[in-house]
């Protein structure tokens, strides 16, 4: 196994523990706060599909296919916990977005993952070459980990 092989399955082991979770919180539980003041599992899985939609214009790949979520899942901690969509709608959203990057990587050579994502220029990529689409990716495992830990904590 190569470890573009092993990144790759790390993506997605992490979004399928990610959706076993989100399927098994109940609708009850689905829009409390966390903590008091903080975040709903809701805005913490409208949050993931709207950052993983905005990796396909970030990877080239082709326009977000939701921008729409953008606008009520990018605010700050506990504020705007309502006009959440639905579980179920924002499941099936993500999950789309999910199968769209999941088709496009198994497409991605390795040249292809150590190239230059679109918010890097070319002379800024060519002193920082670790600005690339690998280590992206890679940090959005670790984000949904962190996110993860935060719904443990309400599970």
């Amino acid at each position: 196994m190569t470890s573009l092989q092993i990144a790759l399955l790390q993506w997605d082991i992490s979004n399928k523990r990610m959706l076993k979770v989100f399927e098994s919180i109940s609708d009850e539980k689905f829009f409390s706060p966390i903590i008091p003041d903080g975040n709903s599992p809701s805005w913490l899985l409208g949050h993931l599909a709207d950052t993983d939609d905005m990796l396909l214009e970030l990877f080239g790949i082709r326009q977000r296919m939701y921008p729409d979520l953008g606008k009520i899942y990018h605010h700050a901690k506990g504020i705007n916990q309502s006009g959440h969509l639905s579980k179920q709608e924002l499941l099936a959203k993500w999950k789309q977005v999910l199968d769209a990057l999941d088709g496009a990587f198994k497409k991605m050579t390795e040249q292809d993952w150590l190239s230059r994502h679109m918010a890097v220029s070319e002379e800024d990529f060519a002193k920082e070459p670790h600005r690339n689409k690998l280590n992206v990716m890679l940090s959005r495992v670790t984000h949904k980990a962190s996110h993860l830990g935060q719904i443990a904590m309400q599970h």
